[in-house]
Protein backbone atom coordinates (compact mmCIF):
# COMPACT_ATOMS: atom_id res chain seq x y z
CA UNK A 1 0.00 0.00 0.00
CA UNK A 2 1.28 3.48 -0.60
CA UNK A 3 0.29 6.57 0.84
CA UNK A 4 0.70 9.25 -1.53
CA UNK A 5 -0.25 13.16 -0.59
CA UNK A 6 -0.42 13.03 2.70
CA UNK A 7 1.86 14.35 5.39
CA UNK A 8 3.34 13.78 9.07
CA UNK A 9 3.41 16.88 11.31
CA UNK A 10 6.59 17.91 13.00
CA UNK A 11 5.16 20.56 14.39
CA UNK A 12 4.42 24.34 13.63
CA UNK A 13 4.15 24.45 10.09
CA UNK A 14 6.71 21.60 9.53
CA UNK A 15 5.51 18.53 8.15
CA UNK A 16 7.05 14.88 6.13
CA UNK A 17 5.24 13.54 2.89
CA UNK A 18 4.81 10.17 3.28
CA UNK A 19 6.64 10.06 0.12
CA UNK A 20 10.16 11.63 0.23
CA UNK A 21 9.71 11.21 -3.49
CA UNK A 22 7.90 14.85 -3.56
CA UNK A 23 11.02 16.25 -2.39
CA UNK A 24 13.63 14.40 -4.16
CA UNK A 25 14.07 11.53 -7.29
CA UNK A 26 14.02 8.53 -6.58
CA UNK A 27 17.44 8.26 -7.45
CA UNK A 28 18.60 10.70 -4.94
CA UNK A 29 16.85 9.31 -2.41
CA UNK A 30 18.36 5.85 -3.06
CA UNK A 31 20.98 7.53 -2.73
CA UNK A 32 20.97 8.70 0.90
CA UNK A 33 19.55 5.48 2.04
CA UNK A 34 23.12 3.65 0.71
CA UNK A 35 25.13 6.79 1.32
CA UNK A 36 23.69 6.16 5.24
CA UNK A 37 23.54 2.56 5.12
CA UNK A 38 27.03 2.47 4.08
CA UNK A 39 28.36 4.82 7.30
CA UNK A 40 27.74 1.65 9.45
CA UNK A 41 30.32 -0.76 10.03
CA UNK A 42 29.94 -4.00 8.21
CA UNK A 43 33.62 -5.30 8.26
CA UNK A 44 32.87 -5.91 12.01
CA UNK A 45 34.66 -9.33 12.97
CA UNK A 46 30.81 -10.58 14.72
CA UNK A 47 29.16 -9.56 11.81
CA UNK A 48 31.49 -10.94 9.18
CA UNK A 49 31.47 -14.33 11.11
CA UNK A 50 27.78 -14.43 11.27
CA UNK A 51 28.01 -14.28 7.50
CA UNK A 52 30.38 -16.42 6.61
CA UNK A 53 27.76 -18.51 8.32
CA UNK A 54 24.98 -17.74 6.11
CA UNK A 55 26.25 -17.00 2.78
CA UNK A 56 22.68 -16.50 1.48
CA UNK A 57 21.56 -13.59 4.10
CA UNK A 58 22.38 -10.32 2.73
CA UNK A 59 21.39 -7.61 5.57
CA UNK A 60 22.94 -4.28 3.90
CA UNK A 61 20.42 -5.15 0.77
CA UNK A 62 17.46 -5.56 3.25
CA UNK A 63 18.12 -2.27 5.76
CA UNK A 64 18.69 -0.24 2.10
CA UNK A 65 15.42 -2.21 0.51
CA UNK A 66 13.18 -1.55 3.54
CA UNK A 67 14.47 1.93 4.15
CA UNK A 68 13.91 2.58 0.53
CA UNK A 69 10.55 1.38 0.58
CA UNK A 70 9.24 2.99 3.77
CA UNK A 71 11.00 6.01 2.63
CA UNK A 72 8.91 6.46 -0.98
CA UNK A 73 5.31 5.51 1.15
CA UNK A 74 5.24 1.32 0.45
CA UNK A 75 4.82 -0.17 3.20
CA UNK A 76 3.59 -4.22 2.64
CA UNK A 77 6.21 -6.72 2.36
CA UNK A 78 4.49 -8.20 -0.83
CA UNK A 79 4.17 -5.54 -2.23
CA UNK A 80 8.23 -4.09 -1.87
CA UNK A 81 8.87 -7.89 -3.14
CA UNK A 82 7.06 -7.24 -6.46
CA UNK A 83 8.43 -3.79 -7.03
CA UNK A 84 12.18 -5.40 -6.98
CA UNK A 85 10.60 -6.91 -10.17
CA UNK A 86 9.10 -3.63 -11.20
CA UNK A 87 10.68 -0.54 -10.15
CA UNK A 88 14.22 0.07 -11.33
CA UNK A 89 15.40 1.39 -7.88
CA UNK A 90 14.54 -0.87 -6.13
CA UNK A 91 16.21 -3.69 -8.71
CA UNK A 92 19.30 -1.91 -8.15
CA UNK A 93 19.37 -2.05 -4.60
CA UNK A 94 18.26 -5.79 -4.56
CA UNK A 95 21.47 -6.12 -7.36
CA UNK A 96 21.50 -8.63 -9.76
CA UNK A 97 20.66 -12.46 -8.65
CA UNK A 98 18.93 -11.90 -5.17
CA UNK A 99 15.45 -11.72 -4.50
CA UNK A 100 14.07 -11.19 -0.92
CA UNK A 101 10.70 -12.89 -0.23
CA UNK A 102 7.97 -11.26 1.91
CA UNK A 103 8.63 -12.86 4.63
CA UNK A 104 12.55 -12.24 4.90
CA UNK A 105 11.70 -8.42 4.79
CA UNK A 106 8.91 -8.84 7.65
CA UNK A 107 11.23 -10.50 9.48
CA UNK A 108 14.00 -8.69 8.82
CA UNK A 109 11.68 -5.42 9.64
CA UNK A 110 11.27 -7.12 13.26
CA UNK A 111 14.25 -7.56 13.90
CA UNK A 112 16.01 -4.82 13.17
CA UNK A 113 13.62 -2.12 13.84
CA UNK A 114 16.23 0.01 15.75
CA UNK A 115 18.32 0.10 12.68
CA UNK A 116 15.81 1.01 10.40
CA UNK A 117 14.29 3.71 12.77
CA UNK A 118 18.01 5.00 12.71
CA UNK A 119 18.44 5.16 8.69
CA UNK A 120 15.05 6.35 8.34
CA UNK A 121 15.87 9.01 10.76
CA UNK A 122 19.13 10.14 8.75
CA UNK A 123 16.97 10.25 5.38
CA UNK A 124 14.56 12.09 6.93
CA UNK A 125 17.19 15.13 7.72
CA UNK A 126 18.54 15.08 4.59
CA UNK A 127 15.16 15.15 2.61
CA UNK A 128 14.42 18.39 5.20
CA UNK A 129 17.90 20.21 4.45
CA UNK A 130 17.05 19.15 0.47
CA UNK A 131 13.93 20.76 0.55
CA UNK A 132 14.71 23.75 2.80
CA UNK A 133 18.20 24.47 2.52
CA UNK A 134 21.42 23.78 5.11
CA UNK A 135 19.65 24.97 8.72
CA UNK A 136 20.33 23.99 12.31
CA UNK A 137 18.10 21.28 13.62
CA UNK A 138 15.83 23.04 15.94
CA UNK A 139 15.89 21.28 19.24
CA UNK A 140 13.17 18.85 19.41
CA UNK A 141 12.99 18.15 15.85
CA UNK A 142 15.21 15.26 15.92
CA UNK A 143 12.94 13.62 18.47
CA UNK A 144 10.38 13.95 16.05
CA UNK A 145 11.89 12.81 12.83
CA UNK A 146 12.76 9.60 15.49
CA UNK A 147 8.94 9.27 15.93
CA UNK A 148 8.26 9.86 12.45
CA UNK A 149 10.13 7.03 11.28
CA UNK A 150 8.39 4.93 14.23
CA UNK A 151 4.96 5.59 12.68
CA UNK A 152 6.10 4.10 9.22
CA UNK A 153 7.37 1.01 10.63
CA UNK A 154 4.07 0.77 12.97
CA UNK A 155 2.40 1.26 10.12
CA UNK A 156 4.36 -1.66 7.69
CA UNK A 157 3.87 -3.75 10.55
CA UNK A 158 0.14 -2.77 10.42
CA UNK A 159 0.21 -3.67 6.97
CA UNK A 160 1.78 -6.76 7.13
CA UNK A 161 -0.82 -8.40 9.79
CA UNK A 162 -3.50 -6.65 7.46
CA UNK A 163 -2.29 -8.67 4.62
CA UNK A 164 -1.59 -11.87 6.87
CA UNK A 165 -5.11 -12.38 7.66
CA UNK A 166 -7.05 -12.00 4.46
Amino acid sequence: MRMDGQAIALGGDLSLPWNLQEWSTPTALRGWVEEEIATLDWASPELAQYLRQRPHYEPRKLLCLLAYAYASAVFESDEIQQRCHTDPDCRALAGPGWQPDARELTRFRRENRGLLKWVLTQVFKRALRAHLGDFMMPSGLKARLVAAAAVRLDFARQMDRGHQGS
